[in-house]
């Protein structure tokens, strides 16, 4: 605010020099003329006035500057403290809310929807203040030139301040359509991304297709409302703004003839009145930017500003550890929950679980089963009845203290973007262990003390290891792979492992030690004639015929594991080396042999375009290209095709595999040409980044921990050589004692979005381990065991018995004989509770009835 009251006189001053160059430096009389104390000529005095004018126009511009970064920083401040408060919002969601509002809805809401906001928070004071003061100087200016003139100036602002809010007025009711109507939108592709297997399997992507384009019709009809009435505003400022002059060459060149007004005030007048429109121009936008935000702000509101979101203090973390219950006895009385729906799904139930009792709750879905583990586990409100840990109503404690004592798994958790072991630790990390890691640490918590934001830095180490019961990352690791183990997820993780890249920086004994196990398979290799029959190793002088071309030409991969190895000859030094080695011609030939025969093979395949799309190298897209191709080289030769085009043929040789495919024949002469173009290659790629070299006494990050054990490939030509060599690799991993390092290696895999690359099953377990590794005095899950007998003994042998809480959900009578009680649900009502046999007939075809009479009995 202070820069702004700066700039109002050094405005004010450029206005006026332009007057005085005119009437006294051009035009005037009586030279010298004193500035300060010098005495100056006509045209140093003009000089002198016209750099007087310069510095005062770059100082005001360095004015504007400074505004617009300090606008633009505290509009940034306060765009990251709404989205933090919308975010904050949103976690105080109760679970019955999330199952009426979508994530496709929420998300352009504290991202998109707030970024308009943000921006004019900034503009909101300055704005007016600099271009109101601004419009007030130009303003006091003309009017210190001709009053007249003055009012004439200004005569159509109140024309113009009544017409545009009128205007303005439907254009806020047709954004407030198209910003629902964008949600609905962001909540279909949502839906679409959800169901992309759905839709794909019963075909029904026209029907989807056929509603997005409604819904960007519905979009179209709005926006083309909001375009008339917005540029019909536009036209009505743009007339009014035209008006002013008219008045000012008519009447003020009429007072200039009359001598009633100096020629160089009406310039000066002129070019105030040309100012002028500027900054009413950006009141009006700030006006109309302001009804717009106005809009966006109470829309996005409205949705998180809600009346039964939980007290803030429900989710936040008081700085002293959770109280010690010494009496962890879950009790529920009459309580009847609900988790969202029409519905209570939980009807008056009791229940008491004394510390280190045994619960199974039996139900099929939709018998109140999950609501009623999740009301056991606090995570929704009774709606009547009374639900407690010990002494304290649970509705009343704060998720940290709920944490600290239950661990909860429901019957499809959650599964995060991110590797199993930030998964299965993700339990741990409730409060920052340390301070931050990065060079921002005190950058970032200081913008966070200005924004409102959290200051607990993300950086920092966060798993609490007490907590896990280790005292190191390594034993904390160790810890993940038995329970792992426990959950009978060892095999999983051992086979993601030996897929897993390892970085060997990062783990150099591990590292070392797949090096040591790769000595034991190549001597076997060498020496056991059985042994090299099942597998060829990488060789630097000899060709690997079971490996691609492009492999042997490498003799590396690249770096990108996703990067196919045929790809790089799109890579000029990978081209200019095979050129260099004199074999860039050869892969071409060979590369059209394999198009000429591919097409030749599936030409009379017609209709059925996907048996080439299976068996071929070729799409069938592909195929007309490269017969304008082959037609060329047989024509014009190897002179009339393009870059792209024999880089397209190379790429074809390179993916072949002479062993499996057959398709061309690689003699001893070109073997060995190849084996002698790798050294070229590698004096052109032995600086690339992008490339792994092949090294028998190197660790290639490249190569999978599988890979780098092998150093070699499976022969494809013998029939069985994949499994014996699956089997012998894992008998020397383990009497090598790298079994458990490898699990560790597969702590890394990364599980996609929502756990997509796990089956349900894994997922559930992986989450089991998750609710574990906090070492819970209560346990709660539900169905993670059913069909899996022998999972559920592991976990009632490794519970401390009388101190540990554990409450079963399944639908499984197998699982629910192994428990000491079983309560049994049905539509949302308790109807028996006692040993598996004494519920057994009432949880499979009883009534409420019959269970009353079983309990008496």
């Amino acid at each position: 605010m202070m820069m702004t009251v700066v700039s109002f006189p050094i405005l004010y001053m450029t206005l006026e020099l332009p007057k005085w160059i005119v009437n006294d430096a051009i035009s005037g009389q009586d030279f010298p003329k004193q500035i300060l104390w010098m005495n100056l000529d006509q045209i140093p005095y003009l000089i002198t006035l016209c750099l007087i004018f310069l510095g005062l126009v770059v100082l005001n511009n360095v004015i504007k500057y400074i505004l617009n970064i300090t606008k633009g920083v505290a509009g940034e401040r306060m765009l990251r403290r709404l989205r933090y408060m919308l975010y904050h919002s949103l976690l105080r969601f109760r679970l019955s809310r999330f199952r009426r509002v979508s994530g496709g809805e929420l998300i352009p809401m504290i991202t998109a929807e707030v970024e308009d906001i943000g921006v004019f928070i900034g503009e909101a004071i300055a704005t007016p203040a600099f271009q109101g003061g601004t419009l007030l100087v130009y303003i006091f200016f003309i009017f210190a030139q001709d009053p007249f003139l003055g009012a004439a100036a200004i005569s159509l602002y109140p024309i113009q301040g009544y017409i545009i809010p009128k205007l303005q007025r439907r254009v806020i009711i047709l954004t407030r359509e198209r910003i629902k109507n964008v949600r609905m939108i962001s909540d279909r592709v949502n839906e679409s991304v959800g169901a992309a297997a759905d839709i794909h399997a019963n075909d029904t992507a026209r029907f989807h297709l056929s509603d997005l384009s409604d819904r960007l019709f519905i979009n179209y009809r709005i926006r083309l409302e909001i375009f008339k009435r917005k540029f019909m505003i536009k036209f009505i400022n743009n007339f009014m703004n035209q008006l002013p002059p008219f008045f000012f060459y008519s009447v003020g060149g009429v007072l200039v003839i009359n001598g009633s007004l100096s020629f160089g005030a009406l310039v000066a007048v002129l070019a105030a009145y040309k100012d002028l429109a500027s900054p009413w121009k950006e009141l009006l936008n700030w006006y109309q930017t302001l009804a717009n935000v106005t809009v966006k702000y109470e829309t996005v509101v409205e949705n998180f500003d809600v009346e039964d979101a939980m007290s803030p203090s429900k989710i936040s973390r008081a700085d002293e550890p959770p109280p010690e219950l010494e009496d962890q006895t879950l009790k529920l009385r009459s309580v009847t929950a609900t988790s969202g729906g029409n519905q209570p799904e939980v009807v008056d139930v009791s229940l008491e679980l004394p510390t280190g009792s045994v619960l199974g709750v039996y139900g099929r879905d939709g018998s109140g089963r999950g609501e009623l583990l999740m009301a056991l586990a606090g995570l929704i409100d009774p709606i009547s009845g009374r639900a407690t840990l010990g002494d304290g109503r649970m509705e009343d404690m704060p998720y940290s203290t709920l944490s600290h004592y239950i661990s909860f798994v429901s019957s499809d958790p959650f599964v995060f973007n991110d590797t199993l072991r930030s998964n299965v630790v993700y339990g741990l990390k409730t409060h920052p262990q340390g301070d931050g890691t990065d060079d921002f640490t005190d950058f970032r918590r200081a913008e966070s003390e200005l924004t409102g934001n959290s200051l607990l830095d993300v950086t920092a180490p966060w798993e609490d290891l007490v907590r896990a019961g280790v005292d190191g990352p390594d034993a904390l690791d160790a810890r993940l792979v038995e329970l792992f183990q426990l959950v009978g997820l060892d095999g999983d993780l051992f086979r993601l492992g030996l897929g897993s890249h390892v970085e060997p920086g990062d783990q150099a004994k591990f590292a070392d030690a797949i090096l040591k196990a790769r000595g034991v398979f190549m001597k076997r290799a060498q020496e056991d004639a059985e042994w090299a029959d099942l597998i060829e190793l990488w060789d630097p002088k000899a060709f690997n015929h079971s490996a691609t071309i492009g492999e042997n030409v490498l003799f590396g991969v690249p770096v990108d594991a996703s990067r196919p190895v045929w790809e790089c000859i799109s890579d000029d030094k990978v081209r200019k080396a095979l050129e260099e080695a004199g074999i860039l011609s050869d892969l071409m030939t060979m590369g059209a042999e394999v198009a000429s025969t591919m097409i030749e093979l599936f030409a009379d395949t017609g209709a059925d375009a996907g048996l080439m799309g299976d068996y071929s190298f070729l799409a069938p897209d592909d195929v007309p290209l490269f017969e304008q191709r082959l037609r060329t080289l047989k024509t014009k030769g190897a002179k009339g095709l393009g870059t792209q085009d024999i880089a397209a043929f190379v790429g074809l040789a390179l993916r072949i595999v002479p062993a499996r495919h057959r398709i061309v024949t690689i003699d001893d002469e070109m073997a060995q040409k190849i084996v002698s173009a790798r050294g070229v290659v590698h004096e052109h790629l032995a600086d690339s980044p992008r490339y792994s070299l092949f090294d028998a006494e190197t660790y290639a990050s490249a190569l999978s921990v599988e890979e780098n054990l092998l150093f070699g490939k499976a022969r494809v030509d013998r029939r069985g050589s994949r499994d014996k060599i699956d089997a012998y690799l894992r008998q020397v991993v383990l009497d090598l004692g790298l079994r458990a390092p490898i699990s560790r290696a597969g702590l890394g895999f990364n599980v996609g979005v929502a756990g997509g690359r796990l089956s349900a099953s894994q997922r559930r377990r992986l989450c089991l381990v998750r609710a574990l590794v906090k070492r819970p005095k209560i346990l709660i899950f539900d169905t993670v065991a059913d069909g899996d007998p022998e999972l559920m003994e592991r976990i009632l042998r490794t519970r401390e018995k009388g101190k540990d809480t554990l409450v079963v959900g399944t639908t499984d009578p197998q699982i629910a004989k192994l428990l000491d009680t079983v309560a049994v649900m049905r539509e949302g009502q308790l109807v028996a509770k006692g040993g598996w046999d004494s519920v057994q007939q009432m949880a499979s075809n009883g009534s409420p009835d019959e269970a009353e009479e079983n309990e008496e009995q």
